[in-house]
């Protein structure tokens, strides 16, 4: 099975990965940098606006290069304003050759108020990587690894929201 993926970030390639892995067997999945088109820190709607252009631009993609595949896939993650809280979510998408799409979410975390124009000027990582240090050689966890004292990282969030797509993808008859 070929799997696209939209995006060339490690941690969206390995969940990626193994959530495919966790239903097919003989799972390739190719990286191909496409544009989000959106911002840098996609804000609210701008996240799963990312993820619905990046499949779109990964068909493009297979089309002028004459790749087939399986599946074309993206995830984006942003900050989205739920109940006046700001919260970090990834959206994962997933599409096939035959007009079969699903998309879900990961759990969303609450940012720190005194953060929130930071995090949407700059982006979540550069702030944390700022903020953040695990010791003097300037190593970090990242912003949900601090956030939850290392119990959750990035990796386990976006795993999620491919794991939950997926659901779709595994039981078609619906």
């Amino acid at each position: 099975m070929k799997v696209l993926i939209g995006t060339r970030n490690n941690v969206k390639v390995e969940a990626c990965q193994a959530a495919f892995a966790t239903y097919f067997k003989d799972v390739e999945v190719i990286e191909v940098d496409v544009s989000s088109e959106v911002s840098e820190m996609p804000l609210n709607n701008e996240i799963s606006l990312g993820v619905r252009n990046r499949i779109k631009n990964l068909k493009q993609y297979a089309l002028e290069h004459n790749i087939q595949a399986d599946y074309y896939v993206a995830a984006e993650s942003g900050i989205q304003d739920y109940f006046d809280e700001w919260m970090i979510t990834a959206v994962a998408g997933i599409e096939d050759n035959h007009g079969l799409r699903s998309y879900s979410t990961s759990p969303s975390y609450p940012v720190p108020r005194q953060l929130v124009d930071e995090i949407i000027h700059d982006g979540l990582g550069p702030v944390m990587d700022k903020i953040f240090k695990d010791d003097d050689s300037g190593h970090h966890k990242g912003g949900i690894g601090f956030l939850t004292h290392g119990k959750i990282r990035r990796y386990n969030l976006i795993h999620e929201s491919f794991m939950m797509a997926i659901i779709r993808i595994i039981n078609t008859t619906w």
